[in-house]
């Protein structure tokens, strides 16, 4: 069973500009750097015409996990991270995935980002195989996971404002 993801998160700037942005390697060197740098590094940046695959390796240190996760799993978590976006006219679509090395964890979402200020929207679900702990470990990923999300708009908010 998995457990869902629907978040959402509004930039003052347009769906325009959020392109130039999130299309940008550097911008994405400087994420991690704010975001998760001392467990954060770009794997591979590509952009051909209106797609931008971006792969990410990011982590968490055992000492902001839940038990419950360390119980199953002690030590940090490396998490490799996909990130896939699209343009299409004023609208980007895009898709997620995230996988937790050496765990039964995965991370699935759709992204879809339009408007002027835009508004980025993420669905997905979060899957843990572990009998009886699964569901909890998947509600916790989701919390940690949409407090990710919200500091990366904070970050990019911030990298905006630097980088005009």
């Amino acid at each position: 069973m998995a457990s869902s993801l629907k978040h959402s998160v509004s930039f003052p700037f347009s769906t325009a500009r959020y392109w130039d942005i999130v299309s940008t390697e550097q911008y994405w060197h400087d994420l991690l750097e704010a975001t998760n740098s001392s467990h954060g590094s770009l794997e591979s940046f590509h952009r051909d015409g209106d797609t931008v695959v971006i792969e990410l390796k990011q982590g968490v240190p055992e000492d902001r996990l839940p038990s419950a996760v360390t119980a199953v799993r002690p030590g940090d978590l490396e998490i490799p991270r996909t990130v896939r976006f699209t343009r299409s006219g004023d609208t980007i679509t895009g898709t997620m995935t995230a996988t937790v090395t050496g765990a039964p964890a995965k991370v699935d979402g759709e992204i879809s980002v339009s408007g002027d200020p835009a508004t980025v929207g993420y669905t997905g679900s979060a899957t843990v195989s572990i009998p009886f702990l699964g569901g909890k470990i998947e509600k916790a990923i989701i919390g940690e996971l949409e407090a990710l999300l919200d500091n990366e708009r904070e970050k990019t908010v911030t990298w905006d404002v630097e980088h005009p």
